[in-house]
């Protein structure tokens, strides 16, 4: 989950997205320090867990209002 929203981060970037895109960056952060941190607490778990969930369901959210991909650079060589 973590790695999907890194690589997320750059088609939110590019369709002008910015605070999305870095929040994207942001909350692997937290979301691994929830699970570093569940060694010495379940709450800690839970909480990394459910950041990472409650990021899932929002940029879900933003992506399926803005449906529009912009043309990658493969798809204008095809």
């Amino acid at each position: 989950m973590c790695a999907a929203f890194v690589v997320l981060a750059r088609p939110l970037a590019a369709r002008g997205h910015r605070g999305w895109a870095v929040a994207s960056r942001c909350v692997p952060v937290g979301v691994l320090a929830g699970i570093a941190g569940s060694a010495a607490s379940v709450l800690a778990f839970t909480a990394g867990a459910g950041l990472g969930l409650c990021w899932l369901a929002a940029v879900t959210a933003r992506l399926a209002a803005d449906p529009a991909m912009p043309p990658t650079r493969r798809a204008r060589a095809s």
